[in-house]
């Protein structure tokens, strides 16, 4: 299987080389620090996470023009990065980037470590992310493993175990797609095959660099890796007060602890005054959770932290709190 599987690796990595996509992320070890490389694809690897490739392209360079290291972005204020943030949804994210760079500077003096075992240990880090940055930066030989990988992985093998409970024999498999010295590339190799070749719900399996090892070729490869049933999404209804007056709109910080934890959002209230007007609702799907907004408006003189009635100004909020400042109709 060694020698088979070099053969493997060896097409692997010329259709990368033809085929690879060019991504701001992605640069030259030669060209940059293996810190500073750290840092950039930690912050795509993080704004990557339920976020299409596409999203993260207009988002990435002015994110990194507004925190351009690793220590700048642990000096930020939160509710910066958050803005910065803005566009890019699971505002958590941020809020998980922000004090991982924190722990670097103020445990790590501002470098980063470079094992996958060492950066486990960083605010937000899990398997994927620590070996990415591993085997990517830093050159560990160890193959970071995330859906598109495991999609390859359960194809090339015709893995049949459902998930998650095939997971661990996944990662196990992905391994032998090492290489010395190549595996950061041969990473991002698959993570190309799956997103132009080997996509979820199409296959071309003729342009395939894997195709003579594939045992997919024996079963529909559409039918694997076999998911187990997803769960129906929990609902939740909140009730939105937005107090206003001739200029401003009343926002509050969200706890720090729950949905859009620390977000900067309309204040959510249990009971409503008599002078409440209804405005409409509002739907909104995160990954696990329906929300449905019913949005109440009220006027008033005195408000304490406030958001100027534009409706630029909406643009940094939450995507359910532009929603809901659109339904209020305060916002011009």
């Amino acid at each position: 299987m060694g020698f088979f599987m070099d053969e493997i690796k060896t097409s692997l990595w010329d259709w990368y080389l033809q085929h690879g996509r060019r991504l701001p992320w992605r640069v030259s070890p030669c060209m940059v620090p293996p810190n500073d490389h750290a840092y950039r694809v930690l912050v795509s690897e993080i704004m990557l996470q339920q976020t299409t490739v596409s999203t993260v392209l207009g988002r990435f360079e002015p994110f990194l023009q507004r925190f351009p290291d690793v220590q700048t972005l642990a000096d930020a204020d939160l509710e910066e990065v958050h803005d910065a943030w803005a566009g890019l949804g699971y505002y958590r994210r941020a809020t998980n980037l922000h004090a991982c760079a924190q722990v670097v500077c103020t445990e790590f003096g501002g470098q980063f470590p470079t094992t996958a075992k060492q950066l486990r240990v960083l605010p937000g880090l899990g398997p994927y992310t620590s070996s990415a940055l591993a085997s990517i930066c830093f050159g560990e030989d160890i193959m970071p493993v995330d859906g598109n990988i495991e999609r390859i992985v359960a194809r090339f093998y015709a893995i049949k175990t459902p998930l998650p409970k095939a997971r661990k024999a996944l990662s196990l498999h992905a391994q032998d797609f090492c290489a010395v010295g190549k595996t950061g590339h041969l990473a991002q190799a698959l993570m190309d095959l799956a997103s132009q070749v080997c996509k979820p719900l199409k296959t071309d399996c003729q342009s395939c660099p894997l195709r003579l090892g594939c045992k997919a070729r024996d079963v529909d490869p559409l039918q694997l890796p076999v998911k187990a049933p997803k769960l129906p999404p929990k609902s939740m209804r909140w009730i939105f007060l937005l107090s206003y007056n001739d200029r401003f709109v009343g926002v509050e910080r969200r706890p720090k602890k729950g949905v859009m934890a620390g977000m900067l959002g309309f204040p959510v209230v249990m009971k409503l005054p008599d002078d409440a007007i209804y405005k409409g609702q509002v739907q909104h799907r995160l990954t696990h959770l329906d929300i449905t907004a019913d949005v109440f408006v009220r006027p008033q003189r005195t408000i304490a932290q406030v958001l100027p009635r534009q409706q630029d100004a909406l643009q940094a909020m939450p995507t359910l709190m532009r929603k809901v400042g659109i339904r209020s109709g305060l916002f011009g």
